[in-house]
């Protein structure tokens, strides 16, 4: 590794390999810096298993200039030899941004000088940055949630994909994500069962898709192929439904459920108990944005593109200057949006560095694709929101901040105290300084601030993070 490159892309999922591909060819040093074994993210882990060779996307992928499906994103993937003046470094954390962007990364052992069992720090200045540091899911939490066997949809994705292990022989999945119908086909496709799929959306609010069937018509097309999957294999599928508990001595054995009115609330008197060894939920998605406010970027919030997120101009720059992001940190839209927004960045680098290759009918054209990914995806962001009764209705036992051990009583008495912001709720209860960082905690804190204050997001403020903005060992900051 050097201490200096042309860019540095922070993320290696679809928007950070369609980047490196753009920006590639062009006698630019580029270091792509990534906290998983191999490239891919989240939704290409199971295909780049590679550790020398590097990934493009068939050129084809854009060419129609419609909205691409995660499906296609996947089945254009192909392993390629590394491009000259690319350097990957995978199992990496950037645990601070500073000024001119300079990172400070904590890298594996086999790059340290010497010999490391902690791994050590680098120094690295980034000419351009560009930031895709993907998201993450976000939980409405229920007694019971901590227990073992009680996971993430993406978690249980992850123990498939990276591990081939099934998150149990029986499992039940339930929340507000549009994981919920790919997790069970994966799940069947692995010879595991499906107890049931228990959604909180009714079918009406589901209709509301319909308007944008001219435009995204395969997309849907892609979503009625995965219901009819799943029929065809007799797995059952509730709507209005919702998880309040989950039930087990050392481990999940039943989950308990209530339907819920158009409104969702719990309606009195309709649970129902389900037998489960595993529960996998979630309700949508968060952006990652720990690095772009650590760095000083300015966000917005918009709960249609999934809360706060990085505020970007038309050539995704930052509010701070030769820092770009792209992908979900943007907006929570998929793959698609993804890549397309990972080429359009490293458009705008080429063309600030005097390097433009393309017409610009080609960015217009990409443009036009992003805005398309956007609006299907603001429907689907729609569908995954909770709303404020059910943070409401959480009993004051229920833990929050699983790391710190902050229950929703404690924080339920701190708001009455005046601690009404994120910050001060955060000092007032230690909620997020834990272990994990607020990785999961964090977004629920806000929501449930919003729920029990009745504020605006501008009131209670956005996140702050600071370096590290993710655990490390001490003994690598002693290394020499």
């Amino acid at each position: 590794m050097k201490q200096a490159y042309d860019v540095v892309i922070v993320g290696s999922g679809v928007a950070g390999i369609a980047a490196a591909n753009t920006l590639a060819g062009h006698g630019l040093q580029i270091l792509v810096i990534d906290e998983n074994p191999q490239a891919g993210g989240q939704i290409l882990r199971q295909h780049c298993r590679v550790t020398d060779g590097f990934w493009e996307f068939d050129p084809r992928l854009e060419r129609s200039g419609r909205t691409v499906s995660t499906q296609k994103i996947v089945q254009s993937l192909r392993p390629v030899p590394r491009p000259k003046g690319i350097t990957c470094v995978h199992q990496a954390r950037v645990l601070g941004i500073f000024p001119d962007r300079q990172l400070l990364v904590h890298v594996p052992d086999p790059l340290c000088p010497g010999s490391s069992v902690s791994g050590c720090m680098m120094e690295i200045d980034a000419g351009y940055l560009l930031l895709a540091t993907g998201a993450r899911e976000r939980f409405l939490p229920f007694k019971g949630w901590t227990l073992p066997g009680v996971m993430s949809l993406g978690a249980a994705q992850i123990l498939m994909k990276s591990s081939g292990i099934l998150p149990a022989r029986h499992t039940l999945i339930a929340g507000t994500s549009p994981l919920q119908t790919v997790l069970a086909l994966e799940i069947l496709k692995n010879k595991g069962n499906v107890t049931a799929i228990l959604d909180e959306n009714h079918f009406a609010k589901k209709l509301g898709l319909l308007p944008l069937l001219k435009h995204h018509w395969y997309l849907a097309g892609e979503g009625a192929m995965q219901m009819l999957g799943l029929m065809i294999r007799k797995v059952r599928f509730r709507q209005g439904v919702r998880v309040t508990e989950a039930r087990g001595k050392n481990e999940v054995t039943a989950v308990v459920t209530a339907d819920l009115d158009r409104k969702g609330n719990k309606i009195p008197g309709t649970s129902q108990i389900y037998s489960a060894s595993a529960l996998a939920v979630g309700h949508g998605f968060s952006p990652n944005i720990e690095l772009p406010v650590q760095a000083g970027c300015a966000l917005d919030y918009d709960a249609d593109r999934g809360g706060w997120v990085v505020r970007v101009d038309h050539a995704l720059e930052t509010s701070v200057v030769k820092v770009y992001a792209a992908g979900e940190i943007t907006g929570i839209a998929g793959a698609g949006k993804s890549f397309v927004e990972g080429k359009l960045a490293a458009l705008s680098i080429l063309e600030k560095l005097g390097k433009k290759t393309g017409p610009d009918r080609y960015a217009q054209k990409l443009v036009r694709m992003q805005k398309q990914q956007r609006g299907y995806a603001s429907f689907l962001n729609q569908l995954c929101q909770v709303p404020a009764s059910a943070y409401e209705a959480i009993d004051d036992d229920v833990l929050i901040c699983r790391c710190e051990e902050i229950s929703m009583g404690e924080i339920r008495k701190q708001i009455a105290k005046g601690f009404v912001t994120t910050g001060s709720l955060k000092k007032a209860t230690r909620c997020g300084m834990g272990r994990c960082q607020g990785r999961i905690c964090q977004p629920v804190l806000f929501d449930i601030l919003l729920a029990l204050t009745g504020q605006t997001p501008d009131q209670t403020g956005s996140p702050s993070f600071r370096a590290p903005v993710k655990n490390v060992p001490m003994a690598a900051f002693l290394h020499p």
